[in-house]
């Protein structure tokens, strides 16, 4: 199959990312079938990615009349086999729970036509275990969006044990042709790489709070005005470089023996879970979040991103 036979799209999952991938799409020019439970949650996503269309109206990021049309090319469909049964490229993202995965996975690999490519926007799990009961096993992959996944650009391409070149290729196409910054993995690790990169920082920074080292208000400072402030425009290794890698290898030399090192969660973080302070889901976490202040957070978090993200695309112009 190439990109230009590519026409339908469906999304099976409308939550926290099924909604915004699905926008994606749908600005990029695709039919896309939005599959979720109830009518409730697909009520809630289409609510939810017409608030994010007028935000991008608002940012200069699309016009009235394409973001209505995006709008109209997106479906919904309670029901899975009618949702699949005629696309050509389908992503999963229910919840991260492997037993679920490979149930939809499933289903998917029965459902969908033979030339379908099947995606999963897991964050970590093995695509290798997800679909091991598939038939279809060259034409799986990841596809790890982030959230907000209707803003931000990288999107991580993970093969599985059986994954073909062709279909990784293909996908990256697809990803590129909606605007977005394909990353191909080159294995199948746990976590992939962005989310073993900011696990290592959270560790070190659940270790700082809980050793007292500065409170969470400005361990989020400390990062966000420091080398936070830079990695949008350097990376990690980028940094190092322009830094002196001798500087940086004295450095390592004596830091490294004091990072945390620790292989299970800390207990400030399972006290967190106990209690039931789950975050914005919650309304408390390490930070309480009233309603009006969660809205109050997101907008402001979706305004730098999308600032920053207009920077990219001028900086491609």
């Amino acid at each position: 199959m190439k990109l230009s036979q590519i026409k339908n799209i469906a999304v099976v999952g409308s939550g926290i990312m099924g909604h915004g991938i699905a926008q994606t799409f749908a600005l990029g020019g695709f039919e896309v079938t939005l599959n979720d439970i109830s009518d409730e949650l697909l009520g809630k996503a289409i609510q939810r990615i017409r608030s994010n269309l007028h935000t991008f109206v608002e940012f200069g990021m699309t016009t009235h009349e394409a973001a209505n049309e995006a709008l109209s090319r997106i479906k919904t469909q309670k029901d899975l086999k009618d949702a699949v049964g005629k696309v050509d490229a389908v992503v999963e993202a229910v919840p991260e729970i492997m037993k679920l995965k490979k149930q939809i996975f499933k289903q998917l690999d029965e459902y969908c036509p033979p030339h379908t490519l099947i995606a999963s926007n897991t964050s970590g799990l093995s695509l290798t275990e997800m679909a091991a009961e598939v038939r279809r096993q060259k034409q799986v992959v990841i596809t790890h969006w982030w959230n907000p996944p209707h803003i931000i650009p990288v999107v991580e391409i993970v093969k599985g044990q059986y994954t073909s070149d062709q279909t990784v290729d293909l996908i990256c196409q697809l990803l590129a042709a909606i605007g977005k910054s394909p990353v191909r993995i080159l294995k199948e690790v746990p976590g992939f790489l962005g989310n073993r990169l900011q696990f290592a920082l959270f560790r070190e920074a659940l270790a700082c709070l809980e050793e007292g080292v500065a409170s969470a208000e400005d361990i989020d400072m400390a990062v966000k005005g420091t080398f936070g402030f830079r990695l949008p425009t350097l990376g990690p290794l980028e940094t190092s470089d322009f830094g002196g890698l001798d500087t940086f290898l004295n450095i390592s030399k004596y830091l490294f023996k004091e990072i945390d090192r620790s292989k299970e969660p800390p207990e400030i973080l399972e006290e967190k879970v106990r209690q039931g302070k789950l975050g914005v889901k919650t309304g408390e976490g390490f930070y309480s979040y009233s309603p009006e202040k969660l809205e109050e957070k997101i907008r402001e978090r979706d305004r730098q991103f999308l600032q920053r993200l207009k920077c990219l695309y001028l900086k491609k112009v």
